[in-house]
């Protein structure tokens, strides 16, 4: 029986996909790309394009970047259909998402809507954050400390429980929310602590010490921030 397949292509630089991830793409049917809008080429294919079968068929799936949750629940039943027609045909199908499959990815969407008949195998890839840490020689935690993660759409209250009980700080999605996530940054006294990394494993890649100057410049959809503390 065919399968499907949820694949992590990394960050941006398509070295960094792992063995598994190629083996899988060189070898697919059916790939589903993720989008935004339908008829552009997605970040995701653009990573992974080099190592995607030529006679793979290639289908985009939107995913409107909407806050409404029922909005992107109905895309990920509409795209787990697709799904399950092609493995229902014989086909091994895929998806592909930036990152890791596990970390605020569209992919959970479509696995809510599969069939338990349909198997799945979920092939991790690298993370924004690990890759950000990695361009930047630093470590995200050592020893005992805690690592949080914190998508900047989060509110000032959550954000602020995190931050009281961790060592070190990804912030993610802070392309639109960059007032709220630098006004917490600075009640926490972590402006010399943070870095700001945009559009990590790509050759334009960015690094800002200075996050209130990178933050200043136009908006940028792949920004995570690094920030540490020390526990009171």
């Amino acid at each position: 029986m065919a399968k499907f397949y949820g694949i992590g292509v990394g960050p941006g630089d398509p070295e960094l996909l792992t063995i598994k991830a190629v083996k899988v793409l060189k070898n697919v049917d059916v790939l589903l790309l993720p989008d935004s809008q339908k008829g552009k080429d997605t970040i995701a294919y653009e990573i992974a394009a080099e190592y995607v079968s030529p006679k793979a068929k290639i289908i985009t799936v939107e995913f409107p970047m909407v806050a409404d949750e029922t909005i992107i629940d109905q895309a990920g039943k509409i795209a787990a259909e697709v799904v399950e027609r092609h493995v229902w045909e014989g086909k091994n199908t895929a998806f592909i998402t930036l990152g890791d499959p596990s970390i605020y990815s569209t992919y959970n969407y479509i696995l809510k809507h599969l069939s338990p008949e349909i198997e799945v195998e979920t092939i991790p890839g690298i993370t924004s954050f690990c890759a950000a840490a990695a361009q930047t020689n630093r470590a995200l935690v050592e020893g005992d400390e805690i690592l949080s993660i914190i998508p900047a759409t989060a509110s000032k209250r959550l954000m602020e429980m995190a931050l009281d009980a961790t060592n070190s700080v990804v912030f993610m999605k802070v392309y639109n929310q960059k007032d709220k996530v630098l006004d917490v940054i600075e009640m926490y006294d972590l402006l010399d602590s943070s870095i700001l990394v945009q559009k990590c494993g790509f050759p334009d890649c960015m690094v800002d010490k200075d996050i209130k100057k990178g933050l200043s410049r136009d908006k940028q959809y792949l920004s995570i921030i690094l920030s540490r503390k020390e526990l009171k």
